[in-house]
């Protein structure tokens, strides 16, 4: 055993240095010997032996404890295990010896770097490569090297992470406190830079020979060229291998990888196929999902909207058509400039709702152009020129688009088009679809012949599409092959069908021979249809003649009937294909036409029969003696012409247009001798303004316009008596049609410098405006305003006509001042002419000087007319002829307008006793006589029509004054008032048009010429608006029948409220009262009412004409303080505004609780895209009037919130108790079609989008952002009252829902919401606050298990919860403005999906919006604004964002499910890592701190955990530990002593048995080797060495020095006896303990054989050994063994 002495524990180096100077007993820092005790030091330490008595004696009679002697070995074991321990390794990183490992390579180690790779590339282990590793100056060069010689990729990442980990040594070593680089994003820098460097190197090449098709082959690649392909091979699988093994940053490759594929240039086909090996990994999901991304992405522009009507974008198709309708009402189509023509208004319209691709229909467009055309049909709004406002636009929408696809080359779908197969795509034109959905769902029908407002939109239908046809918008050929194709214009036999009178009774046979035949039956269908279309008779009065029997027919019936078609020769078939469509190829087709003939026929009859007859023409004198015939009168062409259909109507005066412009022409050449007369050009102009043939109509008198020239010419030259007179008389008719037209003339330039020029030319601009006649006058009114209102004019006429302009003002257009003389009165003064007034047998000119040079005979004429109309003779037409006499005279005589306007005050201010002048005639005429009333009335009319008085000199001269003063309750102001009331509505009406007078009933009382009702017309359209509220706030006034003494109340005080409030009730004005028997047309005499009654009749009949309710909205709508009169309280402003806005409505009661809420809440309810802009001004004005007041305005401002909430909530409930609504209605009701199987039946908004809740938000946002921000207070206490959903009580919470979740689910809610957001960020934060509250208390429902048992709960709790992640996504940008508040909110959207609320399988839709965003809050933490984007910024989003990221990854945890694994995906790419299972002792437990509680283990091992180490932290081929832990396997590290059996094995291996040596052997001297030279054969050296070892440990005393020494030296060179317990790879299987054994070792077979496993040393920590069982173990088997080992050796080897 002397062998074994070096072992002992007297020559053991500690390992714990602590413990002093090695010694037999190690002193102990707390050891009793230290222990400074009072009787220690008086006896010293006393040592008390385990046994008491002798302590060298023996011991054989003592009793010993086994277990003691078993338990204190244990302890002594342990203790000696646990200071053989060593330190764990876990947390370390492993290290390398940077010195003895690696070598630097330089240009002369070329050859040794050659053999290491191809060793490397090879199967050399790695274990002997790691011992000296090449290292490179630069990273990157490895690579070269590794492509080179074609290393296996897993190698070559050994070789870089030897490298890495080389570098991390030398980086630590330098610089101790410096900033550890992650090896992952280095190389990752690193290869990718290479890597493209590589592939410039390629593109560099191929770039210098473009593509240039297959016939000419590329070049071979140079050797660098081929170099760098080979290198971007091999290393692009590198990298791959590195990514997969998650050896590089994988969001930083795969960024990369998208960035070389972008800077592929086209063309470049082989830098794609070295790309798309990377690429197509990258993308191969993205195709899968493309469409669930497109989808999703639209959600997030929405703000995530789940609304089902919100699919096809109703808030935003909403918005934009209410944008449209708002542009269209604020332009103004009386005049043309820059900012105000048609093309201003087409970019107002489409530009900024153009979608990406132009040419594509979206939704939105075509819901613009619907509002288009019911913009252009509805009654709400006014106009004729609408029709081609329309039109033109959708004419230069639509080729733009064709523009668009001319260019692009694409083919257009027909969508959902019904057309006949022959029809090619590219004839269909763009709006086609749309315009026939309009036609199949909201265009209006004849369903109620009574019904007005009804017979006017299909009037302006027809014109509208009359004109969409004209510009080639919509395709009647198309059309009508749709309406076939669908059999929409097969008759029905249960509709009654009228015989036509014009059809001759047929007998018996022809009857039967008629049904027998199925061609003859389809004439029989429509032979009714003809006799409606034909027939003379109107004996239904109720009935309508333009439209007879059409009520009872389908609606495409109607409209093909109606519908004209351009009468030219290129629509010929369009014209055939109707009349066949609808009336066959027989009888009937010809009766339609003969119809048409013989109209057309009658009327050229009359021209021709009346025309004028030029003196000096045979012609002429033959026909005076012919023999007069029998000429229908115009009353019965008039009677026949209205009973035609829209189409016949165009057509006929088409024809008869054309025949009268051929006339002209033939006289202007000098070809004919006669002319029509100018009453039947006038004639046939109201032909053809009845029949809506409104572009004939201009395109006519442009004509005729551009020919009177010659005409004047041609007069002169036969010397007529016309001359001067039939041109400026035609062209005064012509002014007076396009003065009608004026909105829609402009709409064509060319046509309106076409106009301007030809009247310039007609009056010769050399004419003096003061002394011209009357038509003359009109003529040049007109040229000014045209000149004034069309700023190309201006830019064109500009040098020639400003001076004359100037002119016209001065002279026509200035304002006056009545006269109040009183002179001496003449009653003959031109009494023949004015009784008499139609006699032209005088000289207006002359006549008109004599006036102008005389004030009396002024007096005297303008007395003597006004005898005549209110006395003497009160005959309509009598009076028209005064009028124009008058006109006349006051053309010539300029003077003469303030005679008229001071004697016409007078009348009207007859109480003000004389002080206005014209004494005679008030002594003559009685005021109060209400009989010539009209008269008057009529005779000033004409006097404003023929310019001689401006309408706005009259009111703010005569009307306003009379008013007041009856007002003002002065004595015997009544008759005047009532005057003035009865010539302010004759003057404020529209003129209705009535070519003829009808047979058998009087003649109305008004003007008679449709010339001068034009002109009428248009000085109504040319007066001031402050004027027209003048007049309506004078004549309200005079119906409250209250004189408003202001001085003698203050308006603020509460009792002269009460009192203007108790008068207004009581006035008839808060309600209908007193107007109902005038409104329901009893017999009831106006001229018997009380002045109040009438002047309430006044008012509502003025505010109901289209033109006042159009100019006041607009006005008001640009300022509305035209209300705000000093005048008028509050309430009473606002009952005047009701009679503007809604003039046909019944007007607001102010009974009840709290009327202003009421009336607000009637205001919301009422609302349509129609009156909105009604609403919104009377909110507006009760906003204004309390600005002054603070806590009226807040009491204002309360009752707008709360009763826009209440409209909200009656919605919903009706919503609820209508689930399926009104909104798929389709218009016309039983006028539709049934058989129709169209699929685009629906109109594009429902009726309940276009109205009600989905216009209050628009609404409120019109409104001051007071408003928004009460109503977004009120809207936040209704979210906080639907926050009990988890309530315990299914009976409350259906209470609840009933309350809070029916409104709160409205999709219109939440546009309301999110509009009053907009600049209230006070009311976001606390909204945020309270919707984070509200959504954090539903998870924690959830938690708490409240939904679980109850479904219906479950879907309320998933709807509450849609509606807040909504409201909060309109607010994301002030999310994403704090840090903090992106942090909370992305832990709740987070927190949401972890706690299950919302999962893929409950809930897929509102998951996938949890999921965008928190999406969106978390990639929207690194965005930055790009206008003020610094580094510092960019560093502080980044550290915002991996702080955002660490949280919400603590929060996900190991927690799996499919969806957090969405959740997952959003975070950036982990980090791979390789997962370790690790385990500790059976029975662990852990307190609530996470620490372990001792005591409880068992015996055995529980998996534990699963730690991660990172694969740079992974070395193959180093025998370190790093990073893995022993305790991670339950065991620990401890040194361990090499056993006796092992030793002696060791030399047994290598021994040999001594052989007898000859004798000289012995005689020769002995060899001496070197010292320090190592046997050369170890083997035949072990068993000298090992008996040297056993005779050194016999005679340990007598050893002398030197050998002493020279054992230690052979010591150190022979293996080491001591090895440690290690672990293999850490992807092995675990087990409780290894071996490590020298290399030479494993190479031996028999050592592999014979070598025992030996677990004595391997220990699991906390493991008890059991008392006495250790010990024995150990000695039994280590002695059995070293005997059983040694066998082999002799007897004298081994004593």
């Amino acid at each position: 055993m002397a062998a074994f002495g070096i072992l002992s524990y007297e020559h053991r180096p500690l390992k714990r240095p602590r413990l002093g100077p090695p010694d037999v007993y190690p002193q102990d820092p707390k050891q009793k010997e230290d222990e400074l005790t009072a009787l220690n030091v008086k006896q010293g330490f006393n040592n008390q032996p385990a046994v008491s008595g002798d302590e060298h004696g023996s011991a054989k009679n003592v009793n010993f404890n086994p277990s003691k002697i078993s338990s204190n070995f244990s302890s002594i074991i342990a203790e000696k295990l646990r200071y053989s321990t060593f330190p764990d390794t876990g947390k370390r990183k492993p290290q390398v010896n940077q010195k003895d490992n690696f070598w630097l390579v330089t240009a002369r180690s070329q050859s040794s770097i050659n053999n290491w790779f191809t060793d490397l590339a090879g199967t050399k282990p790695l274990t002997q490569l790691a011992k000296k590793v090449p290292i490179f100056s630069k990273k990157e060069e490895v690579f070269g090297y590794l492509a080179k010689y074609s290393v296996p990729v897993m190698r070559s990442a050994w070789m870089i992470k030897m490298t890495c980990a080389y570098h991390a040594a030398i980086t630590e070593t330098k610089v101790k406190k410096r900033h550890v680089i992650d090896p992952c994003i280095e190389w990752t820098q690193i290869i990718t830079k290479y890597l493209w460097e590589q592939l410039q190197k390629v593109a560099e090449f191929y770039r210098q020979f473009p593509s240039q098709g297959c016939s000419s082959p590329l070049p071979a690649n140079p050797p660098d060229v081929e170099t760098a392909m080979k290198q971007w091979e091999y290393n692009e699988k590198l990298a791959m291998f590195m990514f997969q093994d998650g050896m590089l940053d994988r969001h930083e490759f795969l960024t990369w990888v998208l960035e070389c594929f972008e800077k592929v240039r086209p063309g470049e086909d082989e830098l794609l196929r070295l790309l798309l090996p990377l690429l197509l990994q990258v993308r191969a999901k993205l195709r899968e999902i493309e469409e669930q991304i497109k989808e999703r992405g639209q959600a997030v522009e929405f703000r995530w909207s789940f609304d089902k009507c919100q699919e096809t974008t109703a808030g935003f198709t909403i918005g934009r058509v209410l944008h449209t309708l708002e542009v269209l009402d604020n332009h103004s189509f009386e005049k043309s400039d820059f900012n105000n023509s048609l093309d201003s208004l087409y970019n107002r319209i489409f530009g900024s709702g153009q979608s990406k691709d132009g040419h594509e229909m979206s939704p939105d467009d075509d819901a613009v152009v619907t509002l288009l055309c019911e913009w252009a049909v509805c009654c709400k709004r006014s106009g004729r020129h609408r029709a081609m406002v329309v039109a033109k636009l959708l004419e230069k929408r639509q080729a733009e688009i064709e523009a668009e696809r001319c260019g692009e080359s694409e083919v257009v779908d027909e969508k959902g088009s019904v057309s006949s197969g022959s029809l090619s795509a590219a004839t269909l034109p763009v709006f086609q679809d749309v315009l026939l959905q309009f036609l199949d769902t909201q265009a209006p029908t004849l369903t109620e012949p009574g019904n007005e407002s009804e017979r006017v939109e299909f009037s302006n239908l027809v014109l509208l599409f009359c004109e969409l046809i004209r510009h080639d918008v919509f395709s009647h050929n198309i059309y009508m092959c749709t309406l076939i194709s669908r059999g929409d214009l097969a008759s029905d036999s249960h509709l009654p069908r009228p015989r036509s009178p014009s059809d001759e009774p047929s007998d018996e046979s022809e009857r039967k021979e008629q049904d027998a035949g199925s061609s003859v039956k389809m004439e029989a269908c429509w032979r009714n249809l003809l006799s409606v279309l034909c027939s003379v008779t109107d004996t239904d009065k109720g009935m309508d003649p333009a439209f007879p029997q059409l009520y009872e027919q389908p609606r495409h019936i109607q409209y093909a009937t109606h519908f004209p078609i351009p009468q030219e020769e290129s629509a010929s078939h369009e014209c055939n294909q109707r009349l066949v469509v609808l009336y066959g190829v027989g009888k009937l087709r010809d009766e339609a036409r003969h119809t048409i003939k013989k109209i057309t026929k009658d009327i050229l009859k009359v021209l021709n029969r009346k025309s004028t007859a030029e003196t000096g023409g045979e012609e002429g004198q033959k026909r005076k003696r012919s023999k007069p015939e029998a000429f229908p009168t115009a009353e019965d062409i008039f009677s026949k012409f209205q009973h035609l259909s829209h189409f016949d109507q165009h057509q006929v005066t088409s024809q008869v247009s054309r025949n009268v412009l051929e006339q002209i022409t033939s006289f202007a050449l000098g070809m004919s001798y006669h002319l029509p007369l100018v009453q039947h050009i006038q004639f046939i102009f109201d032909l053809m303004e009845y029949s809506l043939n409104i572009s004939g109509l201009i395109d006519f008198a442009i004509q005729l316009l551009n020919e009177l020239s010659l005409v004047e010419a041609e007069l002169l030259l036969k010397s007529s008596s016309l001359v001067g007179s039939y041109t400026t008389s035609l062209c005064l008719c012509i002014v007076a049609v396009l003065r009608r037209y004026h909105s829609c003339l402009i709409l064509n330039p060319e046509q309106t410098a076409q106009v301007f020029d030809g009247l310039r030319i007609v009056v010769k601009s050399g004419v003096n405006p003061a002394d011209c006649s009357s038509a003359e006058r009109c003529i040049l009114a007109y040229l000014y305003d045209l000149y004034t209102s069309c700023s190309h004019l201006k830019n064109k006429f500009g040098e020639i006509f400003s001076e004359f302009c100037s002119k016209v003002k001065n002279s026509i257009y200035c304002n006056i001042d009545p006269s109040d003389s009183n002179m001496l009165w003449d009653p003959m003064f031109m009494m023949e002419a004015i009784a008499n007034p139609s006699a032209n047998n005088f000289n207006h000119s002359m006549v008109g000087k004599i006036l102008n040079d005389s004030p009396a005979n002024r007096y005297s004429f303008v007395c003597n007319v006004l005898m005549d109309v209110c006395v003497d003779h009160r005959d309509p037409e009598r009076v028209n002829d005064i009028g124009i006499l008058c006109a006349e005279l006051t053309a010539y005589c300029r003077s003469l307008s303030a005679e008229w306007l001071g004697i016409l005050k007078a009348l009207c201010c007859s109480s003000n006793n004389g002080n206005c002048g014209f004494n005679d005639l008030l002594c003559n005429v009685d005021v109060s006589d209400l009989s010539f009333h009209d008269s008057l009335a009529t005779f000033v009319a004409i006097l404003i029509a023929r310019q001689c008085l401006l309408l706005e000199d009259l009111v703010r001269c005569v009307a306003i004054p009379s008013l007041l003063n009856a007002a003002c309750s002065e004595q015997d102001s009544e008759p005047g008032a009532r005057l003035t009331c009865r010539i302010l509505l004759h003057l404020f009406k529209t003129p209705q048009r009535n070519p003829v007078p009808q047979d058998g009933v009087k003649s109305g009382i008004g003007i008679r010429s449709s010339c001068d009702r034009h002109l009428l017309a248009a000085s109504q359209n040319s007066i001031v608006v402050g004027a027209v509220f003048a007049v309506l706030k004078a004549v309200f006034m005079l119906g409250m029948n209250i004189y408003i003494l202001l001085v003698s109340f203050k308006a603020s005080s509460a009792p002269c409220k009460n009192w203007y409030q108790t008068r207004l009730r009581g006035s008839g004005l808060s309600h209908t009262a007193g107007l109902d028997d005038i409104s329901e047309g009893r017999n009831v005499s106006i001229e018997t009412a009380s002045l109040d009654v009438y002047a309430k009749y006044v008012l509502k009949t003025i505010c109901q004409q289209e033109w006042v309710g159009e100019r006041c909205l607009k006005s008001l709508s640009e300022d509305s303080s035209a209300l705000q009169d000093p005048v008028l309280v509050n309430i009473q402003a606002q009952r005047l505004l009701q009679l503007i806005c809604y003039p046909h409505r019944q007007l607001d009661s102010d009974d009840g609780d709290n009327p202003q809420r009421q009336r607000i809440k009637r205001i919301l309810q009422n609302m349509d895209q129609w009156t909105m802009r009604q609403s919104s001004l009377e909110l507006q004005l009760m906003i204004k009037q309390s600005t002054n007041n603070v806590s009226e305005l807040y009491s204002l401002l309360e009752n707008i919130a709360k009763a826009t909430i209440e409209v909200f909530q009656k919605s919903a409930e009706m919503n609820s108790n209508n689930p399926s609504g009104n909104g798929a209605a389709v218009q016309g009701g039983s006028a539709s079609n049934n058989n129709s199987t169209t699929s685009k039946m629906k109109p594009i908004l429902s009726s309940s989008e276009r109205s009600g809740v989905w216009l209050v938000a628009p609404l409120i946002a019109k409104l001051p952002t007071s408003v928004q921000g009460h109503v977004l207070k009120a809207a936040g206490e209704e979210l906080e009252k639907g926050q009990h959903l988890g309530s315990s009580s299914r009976k409350e919470r259906d209470r609840q829902k009933q309350k809070s979740m029916s409104l709160l689910s409205q999709q219109p809610f939440l546009s309301l919401v999110l509009t009053c957001l907009k600049g209230q960020d006070e009311q976001r934060e606390g909204l945020l606050t309270s919707l984070y509250s509200q959504v954090q208390q539903i998870v924690t429902n959830w938690r708490e298990d409240q939904y679980q048992d109850d479904c219906k709960a479950k879907q309320m709790m998933h709807e509450a919860l849609k509606l807040r992640l909504n409201l909060v996504g309109g607010m994301f940008d002030t999310v994403q403005r704090s840090t903090q508040q992106t942090t909370e909110w992305a832990v709740l959207l987070l927190d949401i999906i972890s706690s299950g609320t919302v999962d893929m399988q409950s809930n897929n839709e509102l998951f996938t919006t949890v999921l965008d965003m928190l999406s969106v809050l978390i990639n929207g933490t690194l965005a930055a604004d790009m206008s003020s984007i610094s580094q510092g910024s960019m560093e502080e989003n980044k550290r915002a964002y991996m702080n955002l990221v660490k949280k919400l990854r603590k929060e996900l945890g190991d927690r799996q499910s499919e969806s957090l694994e969405k959740v997952r995906q959003l975070l950036p790419l982990p980090k791979q890592t390789r997962d370790v299972i690790t385990c500790e002792p059976q029975g662990s437990l852990i307190d609530t701190k996470g620490n372990k509680i001792a005591g409880f283990e068992k015996e055995g091992l529980q998996v534990s955990t699963k730690q991660k180490i990172s694969p740079w932290d992974v070395f193959e081929g180093l025998k370190h530990s790093a990073p893995l832990s022993w305790g991670w396997f339950g065991t620990v590290r401890v040194d361990r002593k090499v056993t006796k059996f092992e030793e002696q094995q060791r030399f047994l291996l290598y021994h040999t048995h001594l052989k007898p040596k000859p004798r000289s052997y012995y005689l020769e001297p002995l060899p001496l080797p070197p010292e320090e030279e190592e046997p050369l054969t170890p083997v035949s050296q072990e068993p000298e060495k090992m008996i040297e070892a056993v005779k050194t440990e016999k005679n340990v005393a007598t050893v002398p020095p030197e050998s002493n020494k020279k054992s230690k030296s052979k010591k150190k060179k022979t293996p080491s006896n001591k090895t440690e317990v290690c672990y293999p790879d850490y992807n092995r299987t675990p087990g409780p303990a290894y071996t490590s054994m020298a290399p030479e070792l494993m190479q031996n077979p028999t050592y592999a054989r014979t070598m025992p496993y030996n677990p004595q040393n391997v220990y699991t920590q906390s493991q008890p050994l059991p008392p006495g069982q250790i010990t024995g173990q150990i000695v039994t088997a280590g002695y059995s063994h070293h005997y059983d080992l040694c066998c082999c050796s002799t007897q004298e080897e081994f004593p």
